[in-house]
Order: C-alpha cells, then sequence, then structure tokens
C-alpha cells in the first residue's frame, strides 16, 4: 500500500526523534578503539603547516559527461545523509547547507525519495539552494526506488539538488524491519551499472550502517562508481531505529532486537577495501565521533570521512553550535597530523602511521 504524505512526515520525525535516542547508538563497536596510531615526538613540520584540505575531482566516466569535476573542499570530513522532504528536515538542512557553503565541505543530503512522487517536494532543494548557493551537496536515493525509477527520474534529482554527485543508498535490514519498507533488492548491481552509464554526474554507493564485506566491494569494482562510503557498524543503527518506531509488543520490534548488533564495523569495512583491492575510491563513514577517529580512517585508505549524529545535534542547535562542531572536528584532525608527523592528508595515508 502507497504511503500518504502524512505517513511519511510521521515516519521522517520519527527517524530524527529516535535517532537522537542513546539506543539506536551502536556505540563501541565501529572498531576504532582498536586502531592506534604511532606518536611522533619529533614532527619535522610545524602546526600551522599541517594543511587538511582537499579536492573532488571526477574526470568523467560516461559519455554524457562532458565536463570534469574539480572542487576544492576545505576538509575530508563531510555531512552525512540524514533526512529529507519534511518540514522538520528543511530547516535542518538549510542549516547543515549554509555550513557547507560557508566552509566549503561536501555535504550528503536526506533520501530524495518523495520527490518521484510529489513534484512540490524539489522545493525544498529550491529554498535551500537560494540560502546557500555555493554549498557542495550529494544527493541521494535508495537502491530499491533506483531499480524500478527511469534515469531521466533520477537524473531530475540530481538536477533539483544542483549536486556535484550521487549517493545511491543500500539499506536491507533497515527495509526488511520498516513497516513501510520495500525490501525489493533483485537486480540492483545491473541498476547501479545502468545509472553510472547514463549519469552525467559521478555515483557513489553507501550503507546506512551495516558496512560491506569483500565479496561486495568488489561485485562493484567493474560497474563503474566513483566511491564507496562503506558507513559501517558502530554509530547510529537503522535496524534498532526502524525497530524503535514499533511497540514493544509488535513482531518487527522483537524482530529488531535479534539484529540490534548487525553489521560489519567501520574498521572491518576499511580493512575488507583494503583486500578487495578495489579501484574506486573508499570513503568511511559510521560511528564517527572526534577528528581524532577521522583520521585513524584517513590513515586506513579513506579519501572523505562522513559524519552525521553530531551535524543533527548541533543543526537543531544553531549557526553557532554547528561552527563550533565543525572547528572542533578539524582542529582534532591537525593535531593527530602534526602529532604523527603529517604535513597533508597523502602523508597520513602513505606514511607508517598506524601501530
Amino acid at each position: 500500500m502507497k504511503e500518504s504524505n502524512q505517513q511519511f512526515e510521521q515516519r521522517k520525525r520519527d527517524h530524527i526523534r529516535i535517532a537522537l535516542d542513546p539506543r539506536t547508538q551502536a556505540e563501541g563497536q565501529n572498531g576504532l578503539g582498536s586502531v592506534e596510531l604511532i606518536h611522533e615526538a619529533l614532527p619535522d613540520l610545524d602546526f600551522k603547516e599541517v594543511d587538511i584540505s582537499t579536492s573532488f575531482f571526477f574526470s568523467g566516466a560516461s559519455s554524457l559527461q562532458k565536463d570534469a569535476i574539480s572542487l576544492k573542499l576545505s576538509s575530508p570530513i563531510f555531512i552525512s545523509s540524514m533526512t529529507a522532504g519534511h518540514e522538520n528536515g528543511r530547516q535542518i538542512n538549510e542549516a547543515l547547507a549554509c555550513l557547507s557553503d560557508r566552509r566549503q565541505i561536501l555535504m550528503g543530503v536526506g533520501s530524495q525519495r518523495r520527490e518521484l512522487d510529489d513534484s512540490n517536494a524539489a522545493e525544498e532543494w529550491a529554498q535551500v539552494r537560494r540560502v546557500a548557493p555555493k554549498a557542495r551537496l550529494l544527493g541521494n536515493i535508495g537502491i530499491t526506488q533506483l531499480i524500478k525509477t527511469p534515469i531521466d527520474k533520477i537524473q531530475k534529482l540530481i538536477d533539483a539538488t544542483e549536486a556535484v554527485a550521487l549517493f545511491v543508498h543500500l539499506n536491507p535490514l533497515q527495509e526488511v524491519l520498516q513497516p513501510e519498507g520495500t525490501p525489493s533488492f533483485k537486480n540492483g548491481l545491473e541498476a547501479i551499472e545502468n545509472l553510472v552509464r547514463f549519469s552525467r554526474v559521478p555515483i557513489i554507493v553507501k550503507e546506512v550502517g551495516c558496512g560491506f564485506s569483500v565479496e561486495t566491494l568488489k561485485r562493484l569494482e567493474n560497474t563503474g562508481v566513483f566511491a564507496v562510503d562503506v558507513s559501517g557498524k558502530g554509530g547510529t543503527h537503522w535496524g534498532r531505529v526502524e525497530g524503535y518506531r514499533s511497540s514493544e509488543n509488535d513482531m518487527l520490534y522483537q524482530v529488531a532486537q535479534t539484529f540490534q548488533n548487525w553489521g560489519v564495523s567501520t574498521v572491518q569495512s576499511m580493512l575488507n577495501a583494503t583486500e578487495a583491492r578495489i579501484s574506486y575510491e573508499v570513503w568511511a563513514s559510521g560511528g564517527v565521533r572526534n577528528g581524532l577517529e577521522a583520521a585513524k580512517l584517513i590513515a586506513l585508505g579513506a579519501k572523505k570521512v562522513g559524519i552525521a549524529k553530531p551535524f543533527l545535534e548541533a543543526a537543531l542547535q544553531g549557526d553557532a553550535a554547528l561552527e563550533a562542531l565543525l572547528n572542533r572536528l578539524e582542529t582534532e584532525l591537525k593535531i593527530t597530523m602534526f602529532c604523527t608527523g603529517s604535513r597533508t592528508l597523502q602523508d597520513l595515508q602513505t606514511k607508517k602511521v598506524i601501530l
């Protein structure tokens, strides 16, 4: 049965409220506590030399991609996808987009699923662009919607956000536990390949908090995707979120308890990417809460590191809280680099800094 606008609005409000509940956090399961960076007591540089700037460069993989994309970014830290398509989400996205605009960091938008059936939903992004014209936005659609949607409609989602890339999110556990879920993943790999073939922007495949196995990362190797965000277990667990939307007497609530620790940790997902020997970029998210953890993931090979819950909490407090959060994260990243003798992000990735 098709979900009504009222049901959609309620589901999204539930997601924001429950995602902030400590019970939905797979704290301590991202694996980052087991990663130790080597302290350099005599770094051959001054702290002011540490440079965390990076870029987003895409040369064009399809015949429709005429121009390369080359963006300068102040940091490898990006705002992970959270919410979209409802009134509360609009206010949150405007605040986050303004931060992206001011500080030139990437921002993943929430699922654009509603826009496929509601043409008015795209107005959210027109408003976002009015207040944040230089925001570096990454569009977002679920694999279940991609499978059954013509490419031209997907391109409209990209156009609506003026996105520099498109996330395709994979969320089998969430879909199967969500009362309104659509757990139809058959032919998903072919749908991704087809999208890459006709898209005018790079495609990034991501999980939503359950990570990737070696085999799945290998299966994506020949699709032409630009990157994979491993989004491992360790942060907001969407299986738990969907479970807590049901009452304790409901079967889905009880089943969600069974799967409350399901997934591949963020660190293990990064190690799996190394083992898979893939050629596309690897991004990382999943329970990252500070700049030190971001640095550990970069040292493990991540080109970009996504953070969600801390940005959501700060967005609900206002611009000053968002600025303070990003300042802290970037300062922690810089200190980690200084104390490992890494002047650039490339140094952090290529020098022996992991014990």
